[in-house]
């Protein structure tokens, strides 16, 4: 580091130590010797996202890196209202997005579990508004488009891999995209009922099993959960995770009197000028959906956070609790996606509601072959690697998503401090 940035740290960590409240650390830090890691270099891997807070790149950062079940290093880093000076600490929440999608998933394999489904069921059979669903096959010249039936139906493992036809309206620009974008599709306010019934009404981008493509898919998921349970997502989650967990800074939205724990959302102005984040997808999280969507709902900590990873690398139990069997936990976290389908590099698959390593001499950086993963749009990011006996979770909360290049650097300064 330079002479000025290593002053910017020692002042920042001024500054945090002053202004945090006293409190005690709710995870034991162990020594990272202890579990095969290095110190230094670890320390290396805070300074290093220590100066891209003295660049602006965001407002702080939490991160969180357990080895065979200790924590190794947690840190709060920078600010979580830079207009005010309030800086991270272990009660700031905040939004996941993306990465309450396997949460969702384990939710779903506990009434696989209890027999609540089969993976091959098509979804006609639980949601029978989806009996009729046609294909997009391409426009006319008069910009009509041109319908099919499926070659087959989109069962409830198309659903849990993101290969049943569904999109999100903005992640691609197609027609089923402009029409997810007019309709509203996802939308903060509908219900699930009204979700589904937009769906039902709307083509599918592609025929079911043909490709991996990133949607709205794990909201339906949750409609599955409402429907067989009785109950709603977020009562579900509390009873069935979160609550036995001990997860309990997470939660669908933030009330009043913890609002002012949620941390600001930073993006980057024309001129390159660091600004607050105000659009819906930073303000949202203050009132109750009209549906919890299960794609992105969640509001959570690094600690709530590593606890449900670390369940998951333990193969579904934590403290002396069962949530999924051991093999259910290999079930998910094993790639099960089938030609034509494919996702991302030849060295990634897709198990259910998970990313998965399959061929490590494919990534450009580090990783281990099994490896499971993934991040949030606000560029939260998170990875378990059972070889390693590792769980790593870095938070931060800026717009746009840049979660390749996070997910980059991260696995590279955390491999690097592996030692044995």
């Amino acid at each position: 580091m330079t002479a000025k940035a290593t002053s910017a740290c020692a002042v920042l960590a001024l500054l945090l130590l002053c202004s945090t409240p006293a409190a005690s650390a709710p995870l034991d830090v162990t020594q990272p010797e202890n579990v095969g890691m290095s110190s230094a270099r670890l320390a290396h891997l805070k300074d290093y996202f220590q100066d891209l807070l003295d660049d602006e790149k965001t407002g702080g950062y939490q991160i969180l890196i357990s080895r065979r079940g200790k924590i190794v290093m947690y840190e709060n880093l920078g600010w979580a209202n830079v207009e005010k000076r309030i800086p991270y600490s272990d009660e700031t929440l905040f939004r996941i997005f993306s990465m309450t999608k396997p949460v969702i998933g384990v939710a779903m394999m506990m009434l696989y579990e209890e027999g609540a489904y089969s993976l091959n069921d098509p979804l006609f059979k639980h949601i029978p508004e989806f009996s009729n669903l046609k294909v997009f096959a391409g426009t006319k010249e008069n910009g009509a488009l041109i319908l099919e039936e499926p070659k087959r139906p989109p069962t409830i493992h198309d659903l849990l891999q993101h290969t049943a036809g569904f999109t999100y309206g903005s992640f691609s620009d197609t027609p089923i995209d402009a029409l997810y974008r007019d309709t509203e599709i996802p939308n903060y306010d509908d219900t699930l009922q009204v979700l589904i019934d937009k769906l039902a009404k709307t083509p599918l981008l592609y025929h079911p099993g043909e490709k991996w493509h990133y949607s709205v898919a794990v909201d339906v998921q949750g409609y599955l959960i409402e429907k067989w349970t009785g109950m709603t997502v977020e009562d579900f989650l509390k009873e069935r995770i979160i609550e036995p967990l001990d997860m309990d800074q997470t939660m669908a939205w933030v009330p009043e009197e913890k609002s002012a724990l949620l941390a600001n959302v930073y993006t980057h102005d024309e001129d390159g000028k660091q600004v607050k984040f105000d659009g819906a997808l930073a303000t949202n999280h203050f009132r109750a959906p009209g549906g919890f969507a299960g794609g992105a709902q969640l509001i959570s900590t690094s600690e709530d956070y590593w606890r449900f990873c670390q369940m998951l690398l333990n193969g579904g139990e934590f403290e002396g609790k069962r949530y999924l069997s051991p093999r259910t936990v290999e079930l998910m976290t094993t790639d099960r996606l089938r030609a034509p389908a494919k996702f991302g590099t030849g060295g990634r698959g897709f198990g259910l509601d998970f990313g998965v390593i399959v061929d490590r001499s494919k990534e450009p950086f580090p990783v281990s072959d099994g490896e499971y993963w993934w991040g949030g749009l606000a560029n939260t990011v998170f990875w378990i690697d059972p070889k390693e006996d590792m769980v790593a979770i870095m938070f931060t909360q800026y717009l746009p998503w840049a979660g390749a290049e996070y997910e980059d650097l991260f696995h590279r300064l955390v491999r690097a401090a592996i030692i044995d």
